[in-house]
């Protein structure tokens, strides 16, 4: 039987004395603001289908199909290279901001969310930057959570990393306004993440790693830096995924592990249906109990993960998301609400 979930009324300070800890989150962290993936296909459809084969997301959904499948679908359907896809999916992904931006606006969330080192974000693209978050980012659970990593950073107690899966869009962004807003301009360093995209990129010792493991779109229009290029990264599509799913050594399942191995996970924001991620957990987890094994320790159960979710209408479906993690070495931390996440990350850390 798997350990019971922690409650977000009782929940104790269960990060605060570990060596190292790192944040995974997902695309949930960008709804209501940004299309889930049932939402995406359902725009490519009705945008660039002839009339006579559109399907309703509805319909398509009950043949089985999973997200990424559809989308390949689509992307079959289309044709065109993998490059133009991606615009197209960029277009669609950035649409619900975009369109209820001024033109000024816009530039400067594009420019705040591709920079990398902050150094060409002016005064004013910070202040259209917090009338943007005022507007439309603040239910996300990705505003949520980003004050407390800052608050987190004044106390020691930051992740060793933050993970990113599913095309997560806004969280960085948001990370670099709140450090922006709490160094006031007195920080010394202009940034304290650094976006890694693929095995080119590194991590300075004082700042966070910030690693898009299924990649990340562009901003349509903005110039990507050099280096910092990872189409092959992006994950959108059937075809992608499966690249990685036949190679235990891609570039996404090292950092997955890596940060797995040598530090507790705190996952957002996924749902862990995903095959790759339940695959590399299971890995991670049977190492750890046949090296119990074989140094005579009895482990009935360890958990070292721990995954915020909302909790379920029943204690029955509670108890059987339980068991469905337990053998990833995962223990759920439930929550009454999304708007909870930020509150309970924060007593996670001893805040």
């Amino acid at each position: 039987m798997a350990k019971r979930g922690l409650e977000f009324g009782s929940i104790k300070p269960v990060l605060l004395d570990v060596e190292e800890w790192s944040l995974c989150i997902g695309a949930g962290t960008s709804v209501p603001l940004l299309p889930d993936w049932y939402t995406l296909v359902e725009r490519m459809i009705d945008k660039y289908c002839d009339p006579k084969d559109k399907i309703s997301i509805e319909t398509y959904k009950k043949m089985g199909f999973s997200a990424d499948a559809m989308i390949q679908a689509v992307r079959n359907h289309i044709g065109g290279t993998d490059e133009e896809f991606a615009k197209k999916l960029s277009e669609e992904v950035y649409a619900p901001i975009k369109s209820k931006l001024t033109n000024e606006e816009w530039k400067s969330f594009a420019k705040i969310h591709e920079s990398i080192g902050n150094v060409s974000v002016t005064k004013a693209d910070w202040e259209r930057f917090e009338k943007i978050k005022d507007k439309l980012l603040n239910n996300t659970s990705a505003n949520m959570l980003a004050e407390p990593i800052i608050k987190a950073m004044n106390k020691g107690v930051e992740p060793k990393s933050i993970l990113t899966f599913n095309g997560e869009a806004i969280f960085l962004a948001l990370l670099k306004y709140y450090y922006h807003k709490e160094c006031c301009g007195k920080c010394t360093e202009k940034a304290r993440f650094d976006r890694i995209v693929n095995g080119l990129n590194v991590s300075h010792s004082s700042r966070i790693p910030y690693v898009h493991c299924h990649g990340i779109l562009p901003i349509n229009g903005t110039k990507i830096k050099k280096g910092y290029k990872a189409d092959t990264k992006l994950v959108f599509t059937e075809e992608r995924y499966l690249k990685i799913a036949n190679s235990p050594m891609s570039w996404q399942a090292l950092q997955f592990i890596e940060n797995c191995m040598n530090s507790k996970m705190v996952f957002v924001g996924v749902s862990l249906t995903d095959a790759n991620m339940r695959r590399w957990l299971g890995w991670i987890h049977g190492n750890k109990m046949d090296e119990f094994a074989e140094n005579g320790i009895h482990c009935k159960d360890s958990t070292e993960h721990f995954w915020i979710r909302k909790r379920p209408g029943t204690d029955l479906e509670k108890k059987w998301i339980e068991e469905s993690v337990a053998h990833l070495g995962v223990r759920l931390v439930w929550i009454d609400d999304y708007n909870q996440i930020g509150e309970v990350l924060k007593k996670m850390l001893g805040l």
